[in-house]
């Protein structure tokens, strides 16, 4: 069983398991949320006196049956270490001058059987892997704002 441990501060949280880390998996949901998202819907009915149903927000689909934010929204799983790419590793790999490393060939064949296969399944959600060649300035440089 997983204990959870919560920081309201910064919305960050630790949770322990005895499962193996291969075992995790991570549902990641993208949705633009705007102003007139929440304009055109309005509660239909208050459940107490400040409630309103979640429900209420979720977009209604037209008479086509066409839901008119289908574009605008991205859920996948995602396990460890799994690679997804980005649309700039799609277009930097896709030319092989630009790969200098062994991972960069191998990256360049899979995104190669991705294109032969329909393409990706994610439009805006990519990962990092331990073995990409990524530096978080903050890790190398500390805070960067005080």
């Amino acid at each position: 069983m997983a204990e959870a441990v919560w920081s309201t501060d910064t919305g960050e949280a630790v949770y322990r398991s005895r499962d193996p880390v291969r075992n995790l998996r991570l549902r990641v949901r993208l949705q633009r949320i705007t102003s007139s998202h929440f304009l055109h819907y309005q509660p239909a009915a208050q459940l107490g006196k400040d409630l309103i149903d979640l429900a209420t927000f979720r977009p209604q689909p037209t008479a086509s049956g066409h839901r008119p934010e289908e574009d605008e929204e991205e859920e996948i799983v995602i396990g460890w270490q799994e690679k997804l790419f980005s649309q700039f590793e799609v277009d930097l790999y896709q030319n092989e001058a630009a790969c200098q490393s062994p991972l960069d060939y191998q990256y360049r064949q899979e995104i190669l059987k991705l294109e032969n296969s329909g393409g990706k399944k994610n439009r805006r959600i990519f990962t990092y892997t331990d073995s990409d060649r990524y530096t978080n300035l903050e890790e190398v440089l500390g805070p960067l704002w005080p």
